[in-house]
């Protein structure tokens, strides 16, 4: 028994050691045009850390888990969008 609670105890330690900050992650934030600012403002934990675009850069983990989900929802608003034009140019030809 005593094997059993040691190697539970080696279990928990190793999930209270973890330290995300220290999980260090490589994002890449391209830069669209010229005009865009060279860094993403990312605030987490009411700290902002700015990050430079157009090159790969190591984050730590809740950082890229920001960049991850700012990236996401971007996607999905210009993938809106596509649909949302396509569909008005559609309608246009269809009424001439």
């Amino acid at each position: 028994m005593s094997e059993k609670k040691t190697k539970a105890a080696a279990v928990n330690g190793a999930a209270e050691a973890y330290d995300p900050w220290k999980d260090m992650r490589t994002v890449y934030i391209p830069k669209r045009s010229r005009a865009e600012q060279s860094t993403l403002e990312v605030g987490v934990n009411e700290k902002t850390y700015f990050v430079p675009k157009d090159q790969f850069v190591e984050v730590p983990m809740p950082l890229w888990e920001v960049i991850q989900g700012m990236m996401d929802r971007q996607k999905i608003m210009e993938e809106e969008a596509k649909q949302a034009s396509g569909q008005r140019e559609f309608a246009l030809s269809v009424s001439y």
